[in-house]
């Protein structure tokens, strides 16, 4: 039972640790947009850099309109 536990504490420790990547990963992509907006780059641009949608985008970026869909 013991070697199970500690596969799942393994595990969870993984999980974790690359969620603080995800989580820095994220704030550098959010400050990249924001600076690209700022220098007035286009918006369409800027969704196919990040690989987002016009939805994605302004839900990322508040002042961005979103398209309709």
């Amino acid at each position: 039972m013991d070697e199970e536990l500690k596969q799942v504490w393994v595990a969870s420790a993984a999980v974790e640790s690359l969620q603080g990547e995800i989580d820095q990963a994220e704030s550098n992509l959010d400050t990249a947009i924001d600076e690209a907006v700022k220098a007035g780059a286009d918006p369409d641009a800027i969704g196919n850099a990040a690989n987002l949608t016009a939805s994605e985008l302004s839900g990322r970026v508040p002042v961005l309109p979103a398209e309709p869909a």
